[in-house]
């Protein structure tokens, strides 16, 4: 048998061959070697730069693991896209990424006993989320079946979902600081002992199920609210922005967007007293499902779409279509949509278009500004056109 006669499957490739050799090879070395730097900085300032109620919960050892494979993975893809020339300045800057995380200790960085500085940045919520949930919906949306098939991974706008993925990220400390004095210091009065008693001795699930009862009813009215009240709108429709929906897309987020809905989320957390182990699994919840819920994925859960919001669901409260403006508010269960009667969800159909009705500025710093425009423009006497 001579080669042009063995069979196709005989001579194809392995996956793996074919990403080193792809042109994907040098932005896979580039963004690992600058998650390797930013995950060594966290273990060599963990005082300054990680979170303190996430410390408890790390396995270093583990951690210590993934990094030295990571690092090796973007070292590997590194050298293919310089020695293939597939965005050989992008793999020499992964390269160059991987070797100073080493050249500042790698994985092997002491961990040793610390002084908790009063301001932090969440470096390591940033680095941690970004890798694993990339990693994770980024190969789910190549495997399963998407809304948009031919929608790339490095899609137009995926910059500037980015930015605010960080940023709303690192300043995790902050929104967590706010959120809690707001709650306390507004609210510490309404604390009633006999009712967090009664909240505490239900069992375990039904805790889980009222948290997310609970705080997606302040959800739906809230979301309401950014859509009927003119300056929210200007605030809210930062989020709405993009125009492809990915897993990624679900961060852009303005700043104070973040702030107030967390704040107001608290509240019942807060004033029902649920315990530290509901509060985690909601937060592991709403982790998952928040990114779910804006991914490239065609879900079909069949009945189950009238128990939990799908990505169809939230896909059609991102559409500009006539029919789908001011629907779906709900995050977590459709229950308030359909009680209020804002739910819509076509059974057989995915929204045709995504985005604004009317555009907005595009930019971080622009966008950043944007809400700013509403009062300026009622003390001036301006409208838009």
């Amino acid at each position: 048998m001579t080669l042009s006669e063995m069979p196709e499957t005989a001579t194809r490739p392995s996956a793996w061959a074919r990403l080193l050799q792809g042109r994907s090879s040098g932005t896979i070395s580039l963004a690992i070697g600058l998650l390797s730097i930013a995950s060594v900085l966290c273990l060599r300032y963990p005082a300054w730069l990680t979170t303190p109620d996430l410390r408890p919960h790390y396995n270093m050892d583990l951690l210590r693991l993934v990094l030295a494979l990571a690092m090796g993975v973007g070292a590997t893809f590194g050298l293919a896209a310089v020695v293939l020339d597939r965005r050989r300045r992008q793999g020499a800057l992964g390269l160059c990424g991987v070797l100073l995380a080493m050249l500042l200790g790698g994985p092997y960085v002491p961990y040793e006993d610390f002084d908790q500085a009063r301001t932090w940045v969440g470096l390591d919520w940033f680095v941690l989320d970004l890798f694993f949930t990339g990693c994770t919906f980024i190969l789910l949306e190549r495997i399963l079946p998407r809304v948009a098939p031919d929608q790339p991974v490095l899609r137009d706008g995926w910059q500037l979902d980015l930015g605010y993925f960080a940023v709303n990220h690192l300043l995790i400390g902050a929104f967590l600081l706010i959120s809690n004095h707001f709650a306390h210091d507004v609210f510490g009065w309404a604390i009633n002992g006999w009712l967090q008693a009664q909240v505490e001795a239900l069992p375990g699930v039904v805790r889980f199920l009222l948290v997310i009862l609970a705080a997606d009813a302040v959800e739906y009215a809230s979301h309401r609210a950014y859509h009927e009240v003119p300056w929210l709108w200007r605030l809210h429709a930062v989020h709405h922005s993009p125009q492809h929906m990915d897993w990624l897309s679900g961060s852009r987020l303005h700043v104070l967007e973040v702030l107030f809905t967390r704040s107001l989320i608290l509240l019942p957390i807060f004033l029902l007293g649920f315990p530290q182990d509901t509060v985690f699994a909601y937060i592991i919840f709403v982790s998952v499902q928040g990114v779910l819920i804006h991914s490239n994925i065609a879900m079909d859960l069949g009945w189950l779409r009238y128990v939990i919001v799908t990505p169809q669901f939230h896909h059609w409260h991102h559409a500009s279509d006539e029919e789908a403006l001011d629907r779906n508010y709900c995050a977590h269960t459709p229950l308030w949509d359909l009680v209020f009667r804002t739910y819509h969800q076509p059974k057989d159909r995915w929204p045709q278009h995504y985005g604004t009705v009317k555009p907005i500025p595009g930019g971080f710093f622009r966008q950043l500004l944007y809400p700013l425009s509403g009062p300026v423009e009622l003390l001036t006497g301006k409208r838009e056109g």
